[in-house]
């Protein structure tokens, strides 16, 4: 649920002028929002630090027996616990001191837009943890998104030749289909390769994003966040092998400022929250496109 908290002591805002911020920030963070679209959400308590989840290991085959089998045909599964802190996206805001006024003296709604920005930039943000994955340093990944996490890779050509387009979504849907991971999926494409997929089909009036559409029976999101010449393809309604766990959604803090701050308002756009794979094979990068 997304929510906003006056931490101010002196002078807070009224109802009315806290939702009005939060209902500016939350439209324009999800504006272009990708990531949510592909991952499932599932809310947690907000005062979750750290979240533990067990990935499964490949189990063996099922078998047919004529008689009843025994236990000696149970396998002996082996879970990997992993324990990761729930990351906070934010970005911080200021209102001047006039507009703050202004609002106040006359009732009419506050300036909002630095607010707005703010919410625009977390929504991005959420968006390369949730497709990439958050790293420090630009090299190791501390948690892995979507495209880090991904067991499946395929090794394209340069969209820029048409022949290449339908020759890298086939092979990718191979990969996923050999460890048993079946249609719809989700593409995510860079606006590079999804401007060079808009070109039709030879000798056709088919545009190749009509036809990767219903070859792959889900969705083509263009974004940023994919670097030029990659993709993602992923199966789409994933429940049980990928998820976004909340603790708090998109949320607003503001304070008044002292006088020796200039009295304006201080606020904090931040959601919070880590995106979780479980089956790493219902995800595959495609490469050198």
């Amino acid at each position: 649920m997304n929510k906003f908290r006056d931490v101010g002591r002196d002078e807070p805002l009224t109802t009315e002028q806290g939702q009005y911020i939060l209902d500016r920030v939350v439209f324009a963070a999800r504006r272009e929002l990708v990531g949510r679209r592909l991952l499932p959400i599932r809310k947690i308590d907000a005062g979750t630090a750290t979240f533990g989840y067990d990935t499964l290991t490949e189990a063996a085959d099922a078998a047919i027996d004529i008689a009843w089998p025994g236990r000696e045909t149970l396998d002996i599964v082996n879970l990997t616990r992993s324990t990761v802190a729930v990351p906070t996206v934010h970005k911080e805001f200021l209102i001047n001191k006039l507009d703050l006024a202004a609002s106040r003296q006359t009732g009419t709604p506050l300036n909002t837009t630095t607010a707005e920005s703010a919410g625009y930039k977390v929504g991005l943000e959420e968006d390369k943890l949730l497709i990439l994955g958050f790293s420090r340093d630009g090299t190791i990944y501390e948690i892995n998104g979507l495209y880090k996490a991904a067991n499946n890779t395929y090794a394209g050509a340069d969209w820029g030749t048409g022949t290449n387009i339908s020759a890298a979504i086939n092979n990718a849907i191979s990969a996923l289909m050999t460890d048993d991971i079946f249609p719809p999926y989700n593409l995510c494409l860079n606006p590079t390769q999804y401007n060079e997929a808009a070109v039709f089909v030879s000798n056709t009036a088919v545009p190749y994003l009509t036809w990767i559409k219903e070859r792959i029976g889900g969705e083509i999101y263009p974004t940023a966040t994919m670097t030029a010449g990659t993709a993602m393809l992923t199966k789409a309604n994933p429940v049980g092998m990928f998820e976004y766990v909340v603790a708090e959604d998109f949320s607003v803090e503001t304070e008044v400022q002292s006088a020796r701050e200039g009295s304006g308002l201080f606020g904090r756009v931040y959601v919070r929250g880590l995106p979780i794979v479980y089956d790493s094979n219902a995800i595959c990068t495609i490469t050198g496109i």
